[in-house]
């Protein structure tokens, strides 16, 4: 007897949701596109919902992964250097993906977060887990010296998440990733001590 990978059926999940959403996925794509046994999915997700859920703590757990490597990298003293080593990574990543597959949490975010609480709850969760990160690496520039000190460090953090996304925004419409390094790029200029 075959046996099945829960990580598996999610990662065909994450892609799924990734290029064509939420909504425009259903449950009998995802157990053809995984080879999941539809008892199987039932009985370890109960729904496409809370299959979803599991799906975006999976992205979040990897994404935070990500960020880590770079905000959290002592190898480059400067947290300012980092962020700006994280934007450049982040757009060059969307360029090369032609801006098709975009944060799970981003897609979530406008798509189900105005008429489905449960989901949007799990993707605010995940954000928050990746604004943390954001802020240990603004804590430490305000430590050195190096970031203002006179605004909270998670409105900081929410303030150049805010740009990473907004720059993705208007780089895929231009379909240009110079547009979204520049977002950030003024972002760092304006909280740099």
């Amino acid at each position: 007897m075959k046996k099945h990978n829960k990580e598996s059926v999610i990662t065909v999940g994450l892609d799924l949701f990734k290029t064509i959403g939420y909504c425009n996925t259903g449950t009998e794509e995802i157990l053809k596109k995984s080879d999941y046994p539809r008892s199987s999915f039932y009985y370890h997700f109960k729904s496409k919902e809370k299959f979803a859920e599991h799906v975006l703590e999976y992205y979040g757990t990897n994404s935070a992964k990500f960020y880590k490597s770079i905000l959290e990298d002592k190898k480059i003293k400067s947290p300012l250097k980092r962020f700006e080593l994280f934007a450049t990574l982040m757009a060059d990543m969307a360029n090369k993906n032609n801006f098709k597959s975009e944060c799970l949490i981003q897609k979530f975010s406008v798509e189900c977060a105005g008429n489905n609480e449960s989901l949007r709850e799990v993707t605010q969760k995940q954000l928050s887990k990746l604004l943390q990160i954001f802020v240990n690496c603004i804590e430490e520039g305000k430590n050195i010296g190096e970031i203002k000190t006179d605004l909270e460090s998670m409105e900081i953090a929410t303030f150049l998440h805010a740009q990473l996304y907004g720059g993705f925004l208007l780089a895929r419409l231009q379909k240009n990733a110079i547009v979204m390094k520049n977002s950030m790029t003024y972002a760092l200029k304006a909280i740099k001590a």
